[in-house]
């Protein structure tokens, strides 16, 4: 599929990009992507491609046989869109890819030098003054729409972190941390004295058959109940907002 930004559909159908804008939010019509800062839309998929089939200009039969020099001034015109009555006017004298401001603007800098006339020159600058203000507040207007689509961003991401929050699929760092200190508080409490506090008892076990079934009942048990002691830290603390630890017994 083919994707086009406003600008480009305007020039395809040779009408402004407001009219192009008017018709695709009229139509609900979902970006496709983006092409840098602007975004894309699908010109081959309903209703954008019927719009462009409605819109676009018809090319008109030749009468007479066309010359080389005919063919690439048709290629020329049909290059540039021309359709408004001024440009038509100039498309015989206007460069290729040249637009009719900056056409009209160069012959008034040459008649303007020629006639040595400053109120042209003046008239000129100030139209010059306010295409450079105009340019300023345009990009200024892009970075808007950019902040807003950021904040857009930023809050949908905040609103995604409160659901999940709330449905229990998300843990807060301070949680977590919490939980690894509690466990690691009885591995060091528990489990790292476990062969200090096991090795009296073992070795004052009276030699027996079941001796060795008694030493390994002994260790299972310590293990266990530090297994024991660590998953009811964690369920406790995760199901509740207070920390248990720091109720009385």
């Amino acid at each position: 599929m083919m994707n086009k930004t406003c600008a480009e559909i305007s020039r395809i159908m040779g009408v402004s990009k407001q009219a192009v804008n008017a018709f695709i939010i009229k139509n609900k019509i979902q970006p496709a992507g983006m092409k840098g800062k602007y975004k894309t839309y699908h010109v081959d998929k309903e209703p954008l491609a019927s719009y462009l089939a409605k819109n676009k200009p018809p090319s008109e039969p030749s009468e007479t046989p066309e010359t080389p020099a005919d063919t690439a001034s048709e290629k020329t015109e049909a290059a540039r869109s021309i359709l408004k009555p001024l440009n038509n006017l100039l498309a015989g004298k206007m460069p290729p890819g040249s637009r009719p401001a900056e056409f009209l603007f160069a012959k008034a800098v040459k008649i303007a030098e020629k006639n040595d006339d400053p109120i042209l020159f003046l008239k000129m600058a100030q139209l010059a003054d306010k295409e450079d203000r105009d340019e300023t507040v345009r990009l200024q207007m892009i970075k808007t729409e950019q902040a807003k689509e950021q904040i857009a961003t930023e809050r949908a991401n905040k609103l995604k972190i409160e659901n999940e929050i709330q449905t229990g699929f998300y843990l807060e760092k301070s949680v977590v941390k919490t939980l690894f200190g509690r466990v690691y508080a009885v591995h060091t409490s528990v489990l790292t004295p476990l062969p200090l506090k096991l090795s009296d008892m073992i070795d004052a076990l009276p030699p027996s058959p079941d001796r060795r079934a008694r030493i390994h009942r002994m260790i299972d048990n310590e293990i266990y109940a530090a297994l024991e002691t660590i998953q009811r830290l964690l369920i406790d603390y995760v199901k509740t907002e207070d920390d248990p630890l720091d109720k009385p017994a």
